[in-house]
């Protein structure tokens, strides 16, 4: 029997987005980012905070580095995240899905 390990579920395969759960902690309230694909070393991001669900997302458009290193920071800090840090590198180098 082989094992065929995945970083993204059958839910995920094929989306444009790929959503990030940041878990509160250090100070911050829980986020939701949803990243779309990079394009260019960019990559636009919805941002929703756990300190007002229902207001507008922050649309931003950030370097993908930048933005993995947002999230290493996060978890380093302690915060949770929904997708392993290998998913979310994998996403925003576009070698995803």
């Amino acid at each position: 029997m082989t094992y065929d390990a995945k970083p993204f579920g059958p839910a995920q395969e094929g989306r444009d987005e790929l959503p990030v759960l940041i878990g509160a902690g250090a100070g911050a309230p829980e986020a939701l980012l949803l990243l779309g694909r990079p394009a260019a070393g960019r990559v636009r991001v919805r941002e929703w905070s756990g300190q007002n669900w229902s207001a507008p997302p922050r649309d931003r458009d950030v370097d993908t580095a930048a933005l993995l290193g947002e999230i290493e920071r996060a978890q380093q800090a302690g915060r949770r995240l929904n997708q392993s840090l290998y998913a979310v590198r994998l996403w925003l180098s576009g070698a995803a899905g």
